[in-house]
């Protein structure tokens, strides 16, 4: 069995697949081709592959976009359209679709094959390739994302909260909640960190006293969320599943959420993977000083959050879904 991956993919957004594709059918299997892909133009919003599994060639697509709208194309390339940002309200008229929940950029290769697999894809890839900067841009920013191994949880400091979020122009609604959500924690005795993340033009008003002075590195997000004792989520651009869902599952944090706009592959329950809350100041201070006093139930969440991540969302599970998949509908 072999897989080709699109060469003209978005290395960051894909690698959380490629990652998968390696640990469920071995690296030496996965073979970058232009060919197949030759319909598709760079930065489209989803990732292609192949299976090969003899005389079959099976078409998958991996739909990461924020958007909750199919790509006809795409759709109508694929076999199997898995896709991140379902809205359960959309008729979309397809037995194709299959819903695998949020992910992230993660580091997969050195810096010397980053630096290989760039030159060589874009050779192969060049005529599909409008926007050069960003294709070798993303190839850059996959070699400083943090490991799939990084993200294993560690150490708790008590009493602490980190919270670093962006704010969105069009995204009045996210904004409201994640402002909600720093003042209620600036209204507790507890030791918190964070706020907005500085915007280069500062051209959205209102939230200066919740902004920070400079953005965090990579680095001290990592640390700081791990020692933090709750997360906090909410639907982000155009309603979707962001990354920091799939971040905060896969640290195994005691997290607490809006409502969900967008299909998982299985249901996050409420006080058993994580906390609703209506997102108004008072109620989130109330869902964190549960958390705080309840030890018992944060316990619970974390630990249900990641193994939520482990069964349903971490790269190999996707790609294990898929191939099994292939396997049923295709070898019967």
């Amino acid at each position: 069995m072999k897989i080709y991956i699109d060469s003209g993919c978005d290395i960051h957004y894909s690698s959380f697949y490629i990652k998968g594709l390696e640990q469920i059918f071995g690296s030496k299997n996965l073979y970058f081709k232009n060919k197949p892909f030759s319909d598709f133009k760079f930065n489209n919003h989803f990732f292609a592959f192949i299976i090969k599994d003899n005389l079959i060639n099976r078409r998958i697509i991996i739909d990461y976009a924020d958007s909750s709208l199919i790509d006809s194309k795409a759709l109508t390339w694929s076999d199997f359209y898995c896709k991140i940002n379902i809205d359960e309200n959309i008729q979309y008229n397809t037995t194709k679709l299959v819903s695998i929940g949020p992910s992230f950029g993660i580091k997969i290769y050195s810096p010397s094959k980053t630096l290989f697999l760039a030159i060589l894809n874009f050779i192969k890839s060049r005529k599909r390739i409008d926007n050069i900067k960003r294709f070798f841009s993303n190839y850059k920013a996959q070699l400083y994302r943090p490991k799939i191994n990084d993200y294993y949880p560690n150490y708790e400091q008590d009493n602490y909260i980190f919270f670093a979020g962006s704010l969105w122009k069009k995204e009045i609604k996210t904004n409201k909640y994640r402002a909600n959500f720093i003042k209620a924690c600036l209204t507790k005795r507890i030791n918190f960190e964070g706020g907005f993340a500085p915007r280069t033009k500062n051209d959205i008003k209102g939230f200066e006293d919740l902004t920070m002075k400079s953005r965090e590195t990579m680095e001290s997000f990592m640390r700081k969320t791990k020692k933090s004792i709750i997360a906090f989520n909410t639907p982000a651009v155009l309603d979707c599943h962001g990354w920091k869902l799939a971040e905060f599952l896969c640290f195994g944090k005691a997290i607490i959420s809006t409502d969900l706009s967008r299909q998982l592959p299985s249901e996050l329950v409420d006080k058993k993977h994580i906390i609703l809350t209506n997102g108004t100041q008072e109620d989130i201070e109330e869902k964190i000083e549960t958390l705080i006093t309840d030890k018992k139930l944060r316990s619970i969440l974390k630990e249900n959050s990641r193994k939520y991540f482990e069964q349903e969302l971490s790269p190999d599970k996707v790609i294990e879904k898929i191939r099994t998949l292939h396997n049923n509908v295709y070898k019967k």
